[in-house]
């Protein structure tokens, strides 16, 4: 199996050492990971120390791009910064993209932020790439937020991240062969639901690692143990995760 939505890096008041989450997430029987950092949402973060904590991660043996698979997290700062998809991608090998609507604000209005993601959406349908866009219940995160990329570039591998609405990701799923999502804080009887609606083999195994630990930690609901450490939380977050796993196809 292989944890597709993995994360290193700064969020929010804690920082999750990159080689730190990568040996729990392997020494836990998974067979690779695809991750993409955090730091990318820091406020006038540089793309060049994103760029460093990568790499550094990647040059790390026994660790490689067959094992941890890194995804380019495209923050709209980066116009600014002359960091393009092509340029990022000389540097890094990169093997998908991901897209924040809620953290980095994608407007729509404006015309920058248009021509990258066009660029985007192009560059992932032309090298048959997986895009992972966040979901959520904020309207501007919706599952169908950025449908007129994904009808138009249909080699876009497009993964909705959380299935958040599950009723418009449901419905996504049926519309479009090129979309999938994950299981990344997804409830079992909303993985349940997608199963039953038939697209269990559009399901990709997700965990958002370790943001499930900083949540469990900060804000633990009653009877859950607030000091769980990130080895036994990620424990936790893939149980059951055999019974999906013909549905893993990424």
């Amino acid at each position: 199996m292989t944890d597709n939505h993995v994360h290193i890096g700064q969020f929010k008041d804690v920082f999750y050492d990159p080689l730190e989450i990568t040996e729990i997430v392997l020494s836990s029987g998974m067979e690779g990971m695809s991750f993409s950092s955090t730091s990318s949402c820091k406020d006038g973060i540089q793309y060049s120390k994103i760029e460093k904590e990568i790499g550094n991660l990647l040059s790390c043996v026994p660790y490689t791009v067959k094992k941890i698979k890194p995804f380019f997290w495209y923050n709209p700062d980066y116009i600014h910064q002359n960091i393009t998809i092509e340029s990022a991608f000389d540097t890094i090998p990169y093997k998908g993209i991901k897209i924040h609507p809620l953290a980095h604000k994608w407007d729509f209005d404006n015309t920058l932020h248009m021509e990258v993601l066009h660029h985007l959406f192009h560059y992932a349908s032309m090298h048959n790439l997986p895009i992972l866009i966040h979901t959520g219940l904020n309207g501007v995160d919706n599952a169908d937020r950025f449908e007129r990329f994904i009808n138009e570039y249909h080699n876009a591998q497009c993964i909705l991240a959380h299935c958040r609405p599950l009723d418009i990701t449901i419905n996504m799923l049926s519309k479009y062969n090129n979309v999938y999502c994950d299981t990344a804080f997804v409830p079992e009887t909303d993985i349940t639901k997608i199963i039953s609606a038939g697209f269990r083999k559009k399901i990709i195994l997700g965990s958002d690692f370790p943001i499930t630990h900083f949540y469990r930690t900060k804000y633990p609901q009653p009877g859950e143990n607030p000091t769980i450490s990130l080895r036994e939380k990620y424990a936790e977050d893939i149980t059951g995760w055999e019974k999906l796993e013909n549905g893993n196809v990424i």
